[in-house]
């Protein structure tokens, strides 16, 4: 049914930036996650000091995010209409990660601009592609 509708080439190209953006994501989670002391040592000490106190609640939001973002952009990528469904469940994960930045940390304080800039690009980015997968599944190009 959908595979035979002809998708604009925009579509195919807002996917594939998503999937990027998800996949560098992705080595941030992982480097916070997995890689955390590594990474501390090569950061000042008031970054580091930051890092530490991250509660184990906005990592496993900040997978949410990551997971459900790759996995939505990968839906996208299929034109699976669930692709939706994983990217609402991203966008959750970088708002509850964006309340900690914003109210229950001192991360601007310590990172400055990008601690105010990045979580509203994760916030757009992660709006814009569940706009495209309403879009999508609204003109039939998901099934």
């Amino acid at each position: 049914m959908s595979n035979s509708v002809k998708v604009p080439i925009w579509y195919w190209i807002v996917a594939v930036v998503g999937l990027l953006w998800f996949l560098m994501d992705f080595s941030a989670f992982y480097m916070r996650v997995f890689a955390l002391e590594q990474t501390l040592q090569s950061l000042p000490e008031s970054q580091a000091a930051l890092y530490r106190a991250i509660p184990s609640w906005v990592n496993v939001v900040f997978g949410l995010e990551v997971i459900g973002g790759l996995l939505g952009c990968i839906g996208l990528l299929l034109r699976k209409h669930w692709s939706r469904w994983l990217l609402l469940i991203s966008l959750a994960g970088v708002l509850c990660q964006t309340c900690y930045v914003y109210f229950l940390s001192n991360s601007i304080q310590v990172m400055g601009t990008p601690a105010i800039v990045m979580p509203l690009v994760a916030i757009a980015i992660t709006i814009a592609l569940i706009w495209l997968a309403a879009k999508a599944g609204a003109a039939g190009w998901l099934s």
